[in-house]
C-alpha cells in the first residue's frame, strides 16, 4: 500500500477544522430562540392587523354586532399592539350602536299584525291589526291581568284603537276620560268608552293622535281602572312599524 500524500493528510487534517469553523459560523441557541419570538410577534401583530381591517370594514358597513365581536377578540387577544389602540377609539361607540340596535329588534318584537278577511274577500274586505301588550307594572301589586293595546284597519268601521283585557272589564259606564301620556309629557284627557260588542274592550275615541304619535315616542301611558283596581297601562311602542299596519295586499 502506497503511503498518503501529503495533499490527502492535509484534508484530513483540515475537514475538522472547516466543521468547527461551520458550527461556529451558524446562530447560537439563544439567537435562534430570539429568531423564533420574533417571528411569533410578527404573527400575532399580522393577526391583530387583520382583526382590525376586519373590525372597520364590518363598522363602515354598519355590521356593528359583528365589529363588536372582532373588536373584543383583538383587545383580548392582543390588547397592546398598535391595532389593539386603534379600535379602543371606537369600540365604545360600538358597543352602544348594538345595545340600540339589540333594543329596536326588542321592540320590534313586542308588536303584532294580523290580517283578518272578512267574508267576500277581495282585497278591499281585509281587518289590518297591529297590537302591543302593556308592560307588567312594578308599583301594583294584584293580579295584573293583561292589556292589550290594538289598532284596527276594518273595511267597514274604519280606523280604530281599543284596550282589551284578558278578563275582567273597564270601570267605565257608557263614555269616560283616561289620561294618556306619550313618554314624559304632560298627560292628555281623551274620551273613552266600553265596545257594545266586546264588554272587555275600551275604545279611545282619539285614535288619530295616538296613531300619528307613534313613530315619534317610545312609551304610551294609560290609566284606568279594571275590576275597580286602579292600573297604569305603559306599552313600548318604539318599534312600532306603520307600513305593517297600512299596507295592501299584493
Amino acid at each position: 500500500m502506497k503511503p498518503a500524500s501529503k495533499t490527502t493528510r492535509a484534508a484530513w487534517l483540515l475537514a475538522p477544522v472547516v466543521a468547527l469553523a461551520l458550527v461556529a459560523c451558524g446562530p447560537s441557541a439563544k439567537q435562534v430562540e430570539a429568531q423564533r419570538a420574533q417571528a411569533a410577534q410578527d404573527d400575532k401583530e399580522a393577526a391583530a392587523n387583520a382583526l382590525a381591517r376586519n373590525y372597520l370594514q364590518a363598522r363602515e358597513a354598519g355590521q356593528y354586532e359583528l365589529a363588536q365581536t372582532y373588536g373584543n377578540q383583538l383587545l383580548r387577544d392582543a390588547p397592546d399592539s398598535v391595532a389593539a389602540r386603534e379600535v379602543r377609539a371606537t369600540i365604545e361607540d360600538t358597543n352602544v350602536k348594538v345595545d340600540e340596535a339589540r333594543d329596536r329588534h326588542r321592540l320590534r318584537q313586542l308588536w303584532t299584525y294580523n290580517t283578518e278577511f272578512l267574508e267576500g274577500g277581495g282585497d278591499s274586505n281585509v281587518v289590518h291589526t297591529a297590537s302591543i301588550l302593556a308592560e307588567k307594572d312594578p308599583n301594583f301589586n294584584g293580579d295584573q291581568v293583561p292589556v292589550k293595546m290594538v289598532l284596527r284597519r276594518h273595511p267597514k268601521w274604519g280606523r280604530s284603537l281599543y284596550l282589551v283585557v284578558d278578563h275582567g272589564t273597564f270601570d267605565c259606564a257608557g263614555k269616560c276620560q283616561v289620561p294618556v301620556q306619550f313618554d314624559d309629557q304632560p298627560p292628555m284627557s281623551m274620551a273613552a268608552e266600553k265596545s257594545d260588542q266586546n264588554r272587555q274592550g275600551l275604545f279611545i275615541d282619539d285614535e288619530e293622535k295616538i296613531r300619528d304619535a307613534l313613530d315619534k315616542v317610545r312609551v304610551v301611558t294609560v290609566k284606568t281602572s279594571i275590576d275597580g283596581q286602579p292600573r297604569t297601562l305603559s306599552f313600548e311602542v318604539g318599534g312600532f312599524d306603520r307600513a305593517q299596519l297600512e299596507r295592501t295586499l299584493q
